[in-house]
């Protein structure tokens, strides 16, 4: 079997530099919003707008929108949440069964073990001060802004993840390794996470 590593990630901490970063050094294929895509091409769902909104969220029992396109692969009748949960898990075990990969997010952790394979589970945290920062520069926003959208992502994550893998999002006793930028920079959490694989 192969073995995955999965990143969980604050907002805005720079958990997808991470997993950029640990691809280019590994060699091993690195996917995160690209599992949107892959999702909709899977289940072969035809939407006249982008499927981000209904990524890594959690249903709203009193307010969704429901599926009726798609193939056998994409259940009708379900919230969109649902559906593309449910597409993603599909295309990463796919994923995982061609091969060692970075996988960022969507409870990679939880689904991938229990297909069987070895699963390397990291969490990347930040101090907020980092995140204000990173997320102001990269939506140009104002201060108040970036941290609003960051705490609304957070909560949107911690949502989505505790309610499909009954784990605490976030836990350092959640993922094999926790690692915070306080502690470690970017480049040096990278290096601690090749020092492991390599050593598996």
């Amino acid at each position: 079997m192969s073995t995955i590593i999965t990143i969980g990630r604050e907002f805005g901490s720079g958990g997808h530099i991470v997993g950029e970063m640990l691809s280019q050094e590994l060699g091993i294929p690195y996917y995160d919003n690209e599992l949107i895509a892959m999702a909709v091409d899977y289940g072969e769902i035809q939407r006249g707008h982008p499927l981000d909104k209904f990524d890594e969220k959690k249903t709203n029992p009193w307010l969704f929108e429901v599926n009726y396109t798609g193939n056998e692969h994409a259940p009708k009748g379900e919230s969109m949440e649902e559906v593309l949960f449910k597409l993603q898990q599909d295309v990463m075990k796919d994923i995982a069964a061609k091969g060692n990969a970075i996988i960022v997010g969507r409870c990679a952790d939880k689904i991938l073990k229990e297909a069987g394979h070895t699963v390397i589970s990291v969490f990347v945290a930040a101090s907020m001060e980092q995140r204000t920062e990173r997320i102001m520069h990269k939506y140009d926003v104002e201060e108040a802004k970036a941290i609003s959208i960051i705490k609304k992502r957070d909560k949107r994550r911690k949502s989505f993840y505790e309610f499909h893998t009954g784990k605490e999002w976030g836990n350092p006793k959640t993922y094999d390794y926790y690692f915070h930028t306080d502690d470690l920079s970017l480049l040096e959490i990278t290096n601690e996470i090749v020092r492991i694989y390599e050593g598996r």
